[in-house]
């Protein structure tokens, strides 16, 4: 019995013999609560488990930890020791005493740090540390651009920083960053400084006095030990300072401002743009018009979607908008790009309206209005359109040999060869003339005289696989060839012909394609019903009999 309780004494002992022993300390006493300071803890050997840190957390924030271990050989003893590494930055002032630290049984003694109030300005500038925040206005109206500067600014080298949030209490408001922090050189005085400026624009949603809160930037200053025998080589320095809080007025809407979007902005303009050759537009043809809104100082999102109007006789499918937030050190510029596919149903004059918007110009606190003058467009039929291309192909072939014909005669003195060379080629050209009309007619003999039936099959075959496949465009392209395949006795030039002529369920097939194809949403289209609408148009022109073209109703080119 007694042999146990040495033993038991003997644990204890050592026990108390190898308890570690920690000690703590601090880089410097007292320190600012917008400066970081180092906080060691030294073990003189391996303590019991590992540390509980958690407890400084109500006093500071822990900006970084690490932890490296030592052996020394004194007289050929082994000696261990353990170092903790803390950076601290206060979160109040005053006199902060470190809690007791517990290292499994191990724990630290309570340890004192006294905290000082934050530097003013003017100190910090003594201290080479100045953070500003601006305005590029006093006052904004609501909606409208204020673009805020935060700079700060170092004339000790730095390694890292890091810039607060901008915070506003009483107004909501949309801030959109311009671009990456900025790092340039400047001189205060007789000293030079690293500034680092980064710019946002804020767009306050409502009016009244807009506070912004101070926004606190760090830096971490380069370190001072180079010694590369040093692996643990200690972090620099962090050092925070606190901008001043600023102030903008924001007025609301102006009561002289009558239009139903309220645009605030430097300057608003319209420009639209034509894809196709205006003096060369065809019934049945899409053509593409562009129209782009360009504001600065209002975001893409801010812009309203343009109405252009109901336009008879063309048929409208507008894309969805594109928009861009063009951005700068002067702000944001917004564009809203829109596009519409506009297809003439037959060929004739029509007009454009003017397209209008108003909006509000913030340097001269006026209302403007910005517009698209309104035009004329003439459209041909598609007739008329594929005649006038065959004769601008064989009139200049005329005109060329009526030249040829006036110089070969210059050189005669006699009137009477002049007189029969330019008969002759008057009888040339209508001889020429002649031609042409017996060879169209010939032409739509010999189409006539080809197997009806084989040309109907193919483009039938042509139309069906770009239905099945599911290709708008292959199946627009395919439903002209096919309709003058049909034997109905009628030449149809374009798809509004054709829509008109077979009315439904074929009409509404193509404006269903035509809206795939031109319209905002651009959804997935599918052929079946088209070529079942087709199909069935193709049985009753097998089971009737020879349609007269005298029966058949009128077409409007």
């Amino acid at each position: 019995m007694k042999r146990h309780q040495y033993f038991l004494l003997l644990v204890l002992l050592f026990h108390a013999v190898v308890e570690a022993n920690i000690t703590v300390s601090i880089d410097r006493n007292p320190v600012h609560v917008n400066e970081s300071f180092q906080l060691f803890f030294d073990a003189d050997e391996a303590p019991d488990d590992d540390p509980d840190f958690s407890p400084l957390q109500q006093y500071f924030v822990i900006l970084n930890s690490s932890q490296n271990s030592s052996i020394s050989i004194i007289n050929g003893n082994y000696k261990r020791s353990i170092k903790w590494t803390l950076q601290l930055m206060p979160k109040q002032v005053g006199e902060i005493v470190v809690p007791t630290i517990h290292f499994g049984d191990d724990k630290t003694e309570p340890f004192q740090i006294s905290v000082k109030p934050a530097s003013q300005s003017d100190d910090a500038s003594d201290r080479g540390l100045i953070f500003e925040l601006s305005a590029d206005r006093e006052s904004v109206d609501v909606q409208g651009q204020v673009i805020i500067t935060m700079r700060l600014m170092s004339d000790t080298n730095i390694t890292a920083y890091e810039f607060g949030e901008l915070v506003v209490d009483n107004i909501d408001v949309v801030t959109e960053p311009l671009g990456e922090v900025k790092r340039f050189q400047t001189r205060l005085g007789d000293r030079p400084y690293l500034v680092l400026e980064q710019k946002f624009a804020l767009f306050p949603q409502s009016s009244g006095n807009m506070a912004i809160k101070p926004v606190q930037g760090q830096v971490r200053l380069a370190s001072s030990s180079g010694s590369v025998f040093d692996p643990f080589q200690r972090r620099g320095e962090i050092r925070s300072v606190n901008s001043p809080e600023l102030k903008i007025r924001v007025a609301g809407i102006d009561p002289a401002f009558s239009a139903k979007h309220w645009l605030p902005a430097t300057s608003l303009r319209l420009n639209e743009v034509w894809q196709n050759d205006l003096h060369n537009l065809v019934a049945g043809e899409p053509i593409t018009r562009t129209i782009m809104l360009v504001a600065e100082g209002l975001t893409a999102a801010q812009l309203p979607p343009l109405d252009q109007g109901q336009i008879s006789g063309i048929k409208q499918y507008p894309d969805q908008a594109v928009l861009d937030d063009q951005r700068s050190d002067k702000g944001i510029i917004g564009v809203r790009q829109q596009k519409v596919a506009l297809i003439p149903t037959a060929g004739g004059n029509y007009n454009l309206p003017e397209i209008r918007l108003p909006w509000w110009n913030t340097v001269t606190g006026r209302q403007e209005v910005a517009t698209i003058p309104s035009r004329t467009i003439a459209v041909k039929a598609a007739l008329a359109a594929q005649q006038q291309a065959i004769e601008a192909a064989v009139v200049p072939e005329i005109t060329q040999q009526l030249e040829s014909a006036q110089n070969d005669i210059r050189p005669q003195t006699s009137h009477f060869w002049i007189w029969l060379s330019l008969f002759l080629a008057c009888g040339w050209f209508a001889s020429a003339v002649l031609w042409w009309r017996q060879h169209r007619q010939s032409d739509q003999l010999d189409s006539k005289d080809l197997p009806v039936q084989l040309k109907l099959k193919q483009a039938t075959l042509q139309l069906k696989q770009a239905c099945q496949a599911n290709n708008a465009a292959d199946a627009r392209d395919a439903l002209l060839p096919w309709a003058s395949a049909l034997p109905v006795g009628v030449e149809i030039s374009n798809l509004n012909q054709l829509a008109r002529y077979f009315g439904e369920p074929l009409k509404t097939q193509i404006d269903s394609m035509n809206q795939s194809l031109y319209g905002a949403a651009r959804l997935p289209w599918q052929g079946s019903e088209l070529w079942h609408a087709c199909h069935k148009i193709v049985e009753q022109t097998k089971s009737t009999a020879t349609i007269q073209e005298s029966g058949l109703p009128a077409l409007n080119p």
